[in-house]
Formats: structure tokens, sequence, C-alpha cells
């Protein structure tokens, strides 16, 4: 692990929880305007990992971009398209994704909702 990347982890996973926990509660509107939940099925290991992540909205989908992609690891799951599932304004959905790797170093992920 980086130096200095423990406290983002410790922070990152515990802020997860809360955040996600909201977004599938009835008191989503509070945050799921601009927050959604995205759960990403790992290559290697089959399991479905959730996420929240901020998102714009495009005239297919959802548009994410992967804040400090370095430090993070689901985004690597979706390089070929991938089925995800996504919990939007309170809504599951399902889609594709796909990350796009841009030049300067950001990250972002395309997803198509079905």
């Amino acid at each position: 692990m980086p130096a200095g990347h423990k406290p983002f982890v410790v922070w990152n996973r515990s802020g997860n929880l809360l955040v996600a926990a909201l977004l599938r509660s009835p008191a989503h509107p509070l945050l799921s305007g601009r927050l959604a939940l995205i759960t990403v099925t790992g290559r290697r290991s089959g399991r479905k990992h959730t996420f929240p992540v901020s998102y714009e909205e495009t005239a297919d989908g959802l548009l994410v971009p992967v804040m400090w992609p370095e430090r993070k690891l689901w985004w690597r799951n979706l390089r070929d398209e991938e089925k995800v599932e996504v919990r939007l304004r309170g809504t599951a959905r399902e889609g594709h994704a796909q990350a796009v790797e841009h030049g300067s170093g950001d990250v972002s992920v395309r997803v198509r909702l079905a």
C-alpha cells in the first residue's frame, strides 16, 4: 500500500458504507441527485462490489468520473464492456459499462442503461 494511502482507504470504506446505506433508504433524495450506486462484478473473483459514485446523465445513460483512479481498482473490471447494476435515484437499473482512460491519466466510466 503506497505511503499515505491507509487513511484514504479507511475513510473511503467507512464513508462508502454510510453513503450506500443512505442511497438505499427512503431518504435517498438527499444524495441521489448527484450520487448513484454502481455494482461491478470482479473479473477474477466473480464477486459483486458496490460503490457510491458521482454521475452526469447523458443521452443514453451515465458518465461516471473516477476520482483518483490510481487509488481505485473497481473501474479496471470495466476495461472491456461489462454488465453492471446501478441504483439511480432509488431505482435499480441494469446496463453495460466501459472504462475510458484519457491521455491525461483521468478515467471515466460510460454506462449505457437498459
